[in-house]
């Protein structure tokens, strides 16, 4: 039996009104900038002409492809719409007259009834918050639904740049800490998860784990993952996971373990 999708209120909530209320202008009046990179449909309140703002532009670029080839799925060629912010006020301003709920984050995706949309403002790091969202929107694009402690835990792995994936992450020395502590990162409780209101720093944290686990750790354990984003993309019943872990995959709790143990 297929899964239930997730209720994800915040983070691909279809909003009927998002279509009527995208408009061309921001909460402040004007785009300064306005670009198109593959299919991201990019509009900032500042420019993006310097190295910063290239930079930006060009982990776009490069994202799709990432997530394409080494998650083995294809994005739609759907537009996805990133609105971005010269700051928290035109930010919130923007988003309480159209995901008032999401005005308190910090970045936001919202599937919407037309298109993805991703929200984020300029901050210190903001390029993170961009990967991550526009993370959750070529996922969206690609497959029909996600469960959402892999979908957090994809958009946590892939918010770094691609040097730091496999051990930059700050993650990383949170999982070493918590093998200290007996670390249980229970794949079943992760799955039970069914709103980001549920998701505490440690799930995120776990959902990472488990994601890079399953990219990083031992070939069987890649297959059953390739294998079960197949079945969902095709429309096959797609069950749980970690059934599927337990089934090929003996010792994979054990095999996790050794697999951070090893990872400096």
């Amino acid at each position: 039996m297929q899964p239930p999708v997730p209720s994800l209120s915040l983070l691909c909530v279809l909003i009927a009104l998002c279509g009527s209320l995208a408009g061309s202008t921001s909460a402040r009046g004007e785009w300064i900038d306005q670009r198109t990179v593959d299919l991201f449909e990019i509009r900032s309140e500042f420019s993006l002409d310097d190295d910063s703002g290239h930079s930006l532009l060009s982990e776009f670029r490069r994202l799709r492809d990432d997530v394409e080839s080494i998650l083995g799925i294809k994005a739609s060629n759907d537009p996805i719409e990133v609105n971005l912010f010269a700051g928290r006020s035109t930010y919130q301003k923007h988003l309480a007259v159209r995901v008032p709920e999401g005005a308190s984050r910090v970045a936001l995706y919202v599937q919407g009834s037309d298109r993805g949309r991703v929200y984020v403002f300029r901050h210190r790091g903001y390029e993170v918050d961009v990967r991550h969202e526009c993370t959750h929107a070529l996922l969206h694009n690609a497959l029909p639904y996600v469960p959402l402690w892999l979908d957090e835990g994809f958009a946590e792995y892939f918010e770094v740049p691609a040097s730091q994936r496999a051990t930059g992450h700050e993650h990383l020395k949170s999982v070493h800490r918590a093998m200290f502590l007996r670390w249980n990162p229970s794949l079943t409780e992760l799955e039970s998860r069914r709103d980001l209101s549920e998701m505490s720093g440690s799930d995120y944290r776990d959902s990472w784990a488990w994601v890079h686990y399953l990219l990083h750790g031992p070939i069987e354990s890649r297959q059953v993952l390739s294998n079960y984003l197949y079945d969902i993309r095709i429309g096959n019943p797609a069950g749980m996971l970690s059934e599927r872990l337990a089934q090929n995959v003996p010792g994979v709790r054990s095999q996790m373990t050794r697999h951070f143990q090893n990872l400096k």
